[in-house]
């Protein structure tokens, strides 16, 4: 019995790794400095509107009639957030529990020190539960994925962070996505 357990807690320590925090790229992307190496992580089962143009927001744009400064102001308010939870220079624990096809890792964060850490201890949960993400649950387990599906739930019922002030942006990228049927 221990000799399973064992087996099975094995891989979760095996990607704990530790590093310090050098840039906030945007509300779901940072680049941690772990040891001499940079790592561009993308943060836990999240995902925020973006900051720049690229492919995704111009398909985002097109799907939802926003226009881009719409879809903008509110990727930096994501990003404003982020940095009052996130503190460049300072050392973070994390786990890679994957990667993108385009190799960068996919990151859950540990947050460690403030009130919401007994409730949400990873980045991914606090963004979510106050509203300025949307759960990215594709490879998500079926128990973390109902927990963040609750979490934004009821951020968007309360009318959170992005929820308040982009409401009807936040409801078009649910809209277009199957895995947030939940939420619609």
């Amino acid at each position: 019995m221990y000799r399973f357990l064992l087996i099975m807690l094995v891989p979760l320590f095996v990607y704990a790794k530790s590093g310090i925090l050098t840039y906030i790229i945007d509300g779901d992307s940072v680049v941690l400095k772990d040891g001499v190496t940079n790592v561009i992580c993308h943060l836990g089962d999240l995902d925020t509107p973006e900051i720049r143009v690229n492919t995704k927001l111009k398909r985002e744009m097109k799907q939802c009639k926003f226009s881009k400064d719409e879809f903008i102001s509110a990727g930096k308010l994501s990003l404003k957030y982020a940095k009052t939870i996130l503190k460049v220079g300072k050392k973070y624990e994390y786990t890679i529990p994957r990667y993108f096809p385009s190799k960068n890792p996919v990151c859950y964060l540990k947050i460690t020190k403030g009130l919401h850490v007994e409730l949400y201890p990873r980045f991914d949960q606090l963004m979510v539960s106050h509203g300025y993400a949307l759960p990215y649950i594709i490879r998500s387990t079926p128990k973390y994925t109902k927990m963040l599906l609750s979490i934004a739930k009821e951020a968007k019922e309360q009318k959170k962070g992005l929820w308040k002030t982009h409401f009807d942006l936040m409801q078009c990228l649910v809209k277009h996505r199957y895995s947030l049927r939940f939420l619609r």
